[in-house]
């Protein structure tokens, strides 16, 4: 019976601590707003980490807080400290202003200021204000702006600026800790975004100057990857405490797409991500998945622990309903490395449908023209489609764009055209050489429709007949053989195309 006593005495112990536990685990955090003369109903409120699942594949971060006569309240369970971004829209002057507010849980922040001068009048109180006082918005709420050095062929200028900038910051986190006495987890964090400031900044703007200047960025692309090759080896890229800043989480989604642009134009150098192939099997593999795979190689050669987690979300955020080559095998790869993964129930829905896309198989429905290098000039595809109205797609495999209006658009303006007179014409550019995968697309997507794979010179002429601008172009050809680009845009307002091809179909 003692013991009976004993075992029921510890689990109603276990479970008065598992809900202490809970509470110090989530607590509630308030903000407070009182704007006065304020001509604004709401503030914006980013809530969430860019790492956290629901933000990253639903875009639901944001929350708008109503304003009554200036006044408003916020608030929300946390677990950790995390960064808060409020953002006020002043409607007279057209000028939004923002404030990063540094939220732990149980945290009850005033907040104010007068929006008629809202930055000389931000007043902060209240548990937790000592980490939020206006002085640290210099540092943690300041962007470098380094437009003066958009024509730089050499590096020098641009990084001095960036290291006389960190100075500067090293310098606002002093005075702040000194005056404030702000928290530790807060001055650890500050410290790190000092730290790596220099190493994402001056990458973040290597990475625009090739498209800035292009051939002088070539001619001494050696001298900017010095000094990059330099700061990453005094501060790792990979480094799971940084995912705590927004800012941080943006530049390594950009640093990932870099060092595959880089690959590409520096093939000698694939070798290093395919682990035994040789030096020609890596540029074949990478030939055939120069997207999604490449990024998997770099995510495994560059990044650990929860960065990698976070970068192959990014992979799967960004390929889906695109460039969805390879992606069930990654992912089987990803759930294996990562069972526990807060991102997994939101891929898997898109991997059972792209498995299930790659089932199907060509039909007497998809229409291979012959002789296709026979037809050099948009004239000879009006002389092909003669006395049809027809919608013409201009793709290409590679193109995840094409490939994204085509998943999005496809099946759904078929479907409103049935049983009229329209017929299809898919013409892919650039995709010489892929017929394989050409032909496994037009099944994945079910492009059922008149199938042609163009060669350089009828890519050329056709775009300069029709005035297309880029991939996708879309163009409405009649029966009498005149033509009009698609008014839709990008991306695709479908109702304006369907009007379009209506009027067509009825002239």
């Amino acid at each position: 019976m003692r013991k009976l006593s004993f075992m029921l005495s510890a689990l109603v112990l276990g479970l008065l601590l598992t809900g202490c536990l809970q509470k110090e685990k989530e607590q509630e955090a308030f903000i407070n707003f009182n704007i006065e003369n304020s001509n604004a109903n709401s503030v914006w409120i980013i809530k969430d980490r860019y790492t956290n699942a629901h933000r990253l594949f639903e875009n639901k971060g944001d929350v708008s807080v109503p304003l009554i006569n200036g006044k408003g309240n916020w608030s929300y369970p946390l677990s950790e400290p995390t960064f808060v971004t409020a953002s006020y829209h002043d409607s007279t002057a057209d000028k939004y202003y923002s404030y990063v507010f540094y939220v732990s849980p149980g945290n009850e922040l005033n907040f104010s200021f007068d929006s008629k001068n809202p930055e000389k009048t931000y007043t902060v109180k209240g548990n937790g204000s000592e980490n939020n006082q206006p002085s640290i918005q210099k540092l943690i709420n300041n962007r470098l702006n380094l437009k003066a050095y958009t024509q730089d062929s050499l590096p020098d200028n641009v990084f001095n600026a960036i290291k006389e900038r960190s100075v500067i910051n090293q310098n606002i986190l002093n005075d702040y800790i000194s005056q404030n006495h702000p928290a530790n987890e807060f001055k650890d964090i500050c410290a790190l975004y000092v730290k790596y400031f220099p190493m994402w900044n001056y990458i973040d703007f290597k990475g625009d100057q090739i498209f800035n200047i292009r051939e002088p960025f070539l001619r001494n692309e050696s001298k900017w990857q010095a000094i990059e090759d330099s700061l990453i080896k005094a501060t790792p890229v990979s480094n799971s405490k940084m995912l705590g800043i927004d800012e941080y989480n943006y530049f390594l989604s950009m640093y990932l797409t870099r060092i595959k642009e880089r690959l590409w134009k520096h093939p000698e150098l694939l070798k290093e991500y395919y682990g035994t192939a040789t030096q020609e099997e890596a540029v074949k593999m990478n030939s055939d998945d120069p997207e999604n795979l490449l990024r998997e190689k770099i995510i495994e050669k560059h990044f650990t622990g929860k960065t990698a987690e976070f970068l192959y979300g990014t992979l799967f955020k960004g390929s889906i309903h695109q460039k969805e080559d390879n992606l069930p095998e990654i992912f089987s790869r990803f759930k294996q490395k990562y069972p526990q993964s807060e991102y997994i129930s939101y891929i898997e829905p898109a991997i059972q449908k792209i498995e299930k896309q790659r089932t199907r198989t060509l039909t007497d429905k998809m229409v291979f023209v012959e002789n296709p290098d026979s037809y050099q000039t948009f004239d000879d595809i009006l002389k092909l489609v003669k006395g049809k109205t027809v919608l013409l797609d201009m793709w290409g495999t590679w193109c995840g764009p094409c490939r994204s209006e085509i998943s999005k658009n496809s099946d759904s303006i078929k479907r409103h055209f049935k049983d009229k007179a329209l017929d299809y014409l898919y013409i892919a550019n650039y995709d010489v050489g892929k017929e394989a995968k050409w032909k496994a697309l037009i099944s994945y997507y079910n492009l059922t429709g008149l199938h042609l794979l163009a060669n350089k010179n009828l890519t050329a002429n056709i775009m300069q007949e029709t005035k297309g601008k880029g991939f996708p172009t879309y163009v409405i050809i009649k029966k009498d053989g005149t033509f009009e680009l698609s008014e839709a845009g990008y991306p695709m307002k479908r109702e304006i195309l369907i009007n379009q091809v209506e009027k067509a179909l009825s002239d």
